[in-house]
């Protein structure tokens, strides 16, 4: 039965794919529109709207690992608007793709269950 354009294909990501995995989504999604928002004790937490997505990385060693860190900047060399968001003690890392095969969403868990949510906006990509 084909799936219908409404629905998504969503999948955790195991641990030891993340790297390679973060790789690739990066070079899919480069520039991309991206809203940010964090889940946790305090509720809903919009963290930034609109930046263009420049990368995400993991790094497997060192104090709060595996750490991931989300890289959002300006779009052009002069542009200052930028954010690196980082996700310590990640345990989850679930993907949201659309029926087209584009990518829709990220979701990070991390060990206190604290949720970052990374979201494409239906925006044009931005130019670099």
């Amino acid at each position: 039965m084909p799936v219908a354009k409404s629905e998504a294909i969503s999948g955790e990501v195991t641990r030891d794919q993340w790297a390679a995995f973060f790789s690739e989504f990066s070079k899919r999604n480069r520039s991309r529109a991206t809203r940010l928002e964090t889940f946790g004790d305090l509720g809903a937490q919009e963290e930034e709207r609109n930046l263009p997505f420049n990368g995400i990385s993991v790094e497997e060693s060192g104090t709060d690992a595996p750490r991931i860190e989300i890289m959002l900047g300006g779009a052009s060399p002069g542009d200052e608007r930028h954010l690196t968001h980082t996700i310590e003690r990640a345990v989850h890392v679930f993907t949201k793709t659309a029926a087209d095969g584009t990518d829709d969403a990220l979701e990070i868990e991390d060990a206190n269950g604290v949720k970052t949510l990374l979201r494409f906006d239906s925006l044009p990509e931005l130019n670099r």
